[in-house]
């Protein structure tokens, strides 16, 4: 029998709480993707899931569909019974399962299917061919690979100062934009920012012999900032498609990932 590397394995275990999730279904009111064309839905601003919530929903989306800041402002919401149902990538929610077990469930079917990769600005080709070789060296490596079944087992273990971000390396800075509410990509610890993305960007930092400089921004301000010249270049689980293409250019994809569904369990009563 051929032995799973420890990524398969931790893609068989991300399937297995996904699945696990969705044990409630059969009572749920809300069943499938097409059932929420009924449910006042939840996302994060500025996102592919909000995009999906407003195609489904069409002319309804003004009175069914909120947005808010972040994934976690999202979760919260419906726990408070503020929506209904929540649309976001399958790792926040698989996190979000995890800290509430009794509580939420992730419908089964993906919403969709998609690709993460490193926005810039159009045209700084040269930095973005820099970064493809280090992202192509770290995956060869088995570093990138490391950095996911990190996060994705415990994203609470690495700490800030866990992570070498090269300070006063001889290269200057590389100003990375996130958003700071994703977990297990993106997540703010104190004054400090832990996830997959920011060690991954150190990792690429560390090749390029530079400083990781990491700003964060809310999700629908990381494209200005970075076509600003704000920042070098974006990451934030930042799904790439062709509307974000027509003005940003994008490195080769680092993750594959869905849109999943996340309701409450049929016991759970929301607070008042």
């Amino acid at each position: 029998m051929k032995k799973l590397s420890k990524f398969a394995l931790g893609l068989v275990v991300l399937s297995v709480l996904v699945a696990a999730g969705s044990c409630f279904a059969a009572d749920l009111k809300f069943t499938k993707p097409d059932d929420l064309k009924a449910a006042k839905i939840g996302t994060q601003r500025g996102t592919i899931a909000e995009g999906i919530a407003r195609n489904m929903l069409g002319d309804k989306a003004s009175e069914q569909l909120t947005t808010y800041e972040k994934a976690t402002d999202v979760v919260a919401a419906l726990k408070l019974g503020k929506v209904e149902a929540a649309i976001m990538d399958e790792a926040p929610a698989v996190q979000f399962k995890k800290q509430d077990p009794e509580t939420l469930t992730i419908l089964p079917d993906a919403m969709t299917t998609e690709e993460y990769a490193i926005g810039f600005k159009q045209g700084n080709k040269e930095l973005r061919e820099q970064v493809n070789k280090a992202l192509a060296e770290i995956k060869a490596d088995g570093t990138l690979e490391a950095i996911m079944l990190k996060y994705k087992e415990d994203p609470t273990v690495p700490k800030p100062e866990d992570i070498d971000l090269h300070k006063g390396a001889k290269g200057g800075k590389l100003y990375v934009g996130t958003e700071s509410g994703f977990p297990p990509y993106d997540i703010k610890v104190g004054d400090g920012y832990t996830g997959i993305d920011i060690e991954m960007c150190a990792a690429i930092a560390g090749k390029l012999d530079k400083e990781l400089v990491i700003v964060a921004y809310p999700f629908d301000s990381l494209f200005m900032a970075v076509n600003g010249g704000k920042v070098d270049m974006i990451c934030a689980g930042i799904t790439v498609n062709e509307e974000r293409k027509l003005f940003t250019d994008f490195s080769d994809p680092y993750e594959n990932a869905k849109q999943v569904a996340v309701v409450l369990t049929k016991d759970y009563v929301p607070a008042k």
